[in-house]
Formats: structure tokens, sequence, C-alpha cells
């Protein structure tokens, strides 16, 4: 049985070869309804997210990423920040559930921007302090990912050598067997 939402999920590009064309106003703004839309615990919504558009800001965001993710991510033309309060979302007994919605609404404009045709790889490598300082964040903002969002490319030579030539392997993905229990 053929499904859109698998199909988009096993289009998903996760290179780190991202050209440094600009995105359309309209590319930007699917992104920015994806993010909208998305369901939350009681209807919260507690997300919010930095679009980085400008140089100036790129250079900002770019600032505060992890060695490893500032030779790639550096060059993309947008640059989107995904923050979140503790309280600004349902409060239960052990679990950060601002984490899980925001998670959800990062998914979200991850698959609009596959559907599109562009790379949206999420990073984890960054420096949440940084990114409250660059962007005069609040300290109870709770930074969790920045993702790079550009058209792919094929060059690679801004790549360290460990990364050149990733894109092209097949993905390894567990199996359901090692991920799914049917009780």
């Amino acid at each position: 049985m053929e499904n859109r939402i698998v199909k988009t999920l096993q289009n998903r590009l996760a290179t780190r070869s991202i050209s440094r064309e600009a995105l359309k106003a309209d590319q930007i703004k699917v992104l920015m309804e994806s993010v909208r839309l998305t369901p939350s615990c009681f209807n919260n919504q507690p997300w919010r997210y930095l679009f980085l558009e400008s140089e100036t800001s790129r250079i900002k965001g770019a600032e505060t990423l992890a060695g490893g993710n500032k030779s790639w991510a550096s060059r993309a033309p947008l640059l989107i920040v995904g923050y979140s309060q503790k309280g600004s979302d349902c409060l239960l007994p052990g679990r950060e559930y601002h984490q899980f919605d925001l998670g959800m609404s990062a998914m979200n404009l991850m698959l609009a921007a596959t559907e599109m045709g562009l790379v949206a790889r999420p990073m984890a490598g960054f420096d949440p302090t940084q990114v409250r300082r660059q962007f005069n964040l609040s300290e109870s903002d709770q930074p969790l990912v920045i993702i790079g969002v550009g058209y792919p490319s094929t060059e690679e030579d801004h790549l360290p050598d460990h990364y050149r030539g990733i894109s092209t392997k097949t993905r390894e993905r567990k199996s359901l067997d090692e991920i799914i229990q049917r009780v």
C-alpha cells in the first residue's frame, strides 16, 4: 500500500551539501505555515522559531554552531532556530512536553521542505546559551534545534572528508522488529 507521507519520508534529503541559492519567499511562507498548523497539547502551540534570513542573522546563527556543523550549515540560505519554554505547554510529571510539541513542529517543517525539494537538516550541535545571547532570548527560552534549509547541491568541496559522499549512500534504518512491539 502506497502512502504519500511515507513516500515523502523516503525522499527526505539528509545531505550536508546545500546550495547558497536564496529560497523563494513563498517557500519560506510554506515552511512557516507548516509549523503553525502543527497539533499540540491542549493547542498550546509552545514552539517559537527564529527564521534567520538576512546575512547578518545567518552569520550570528552560524557562530553558535559546533565545528562539524559550521562547515556546511553556514552556507545555507536559511537557518531556523526552534525553541520553547517549559511553562508554555502541558506540565506533566516527569515529562518535558514542550520538547515533544516543538519536535512535531520541526518534523512538519522538514516534511514541507522535502515536498518542495529542499534540504532541511536538523542540528543538535550548537551552543544554546550563545543562541540566547545572540538573539536576545530569555533564560527560560530553550533552544532545542537549528535547522539548515536550502536547495541540495552536488558540490562537496566545503565539506570535511568524512562527510563527503555520505548523501549518496543508502540510508540505514533499523528493522521494524527492533523498534516496534506488537502486543
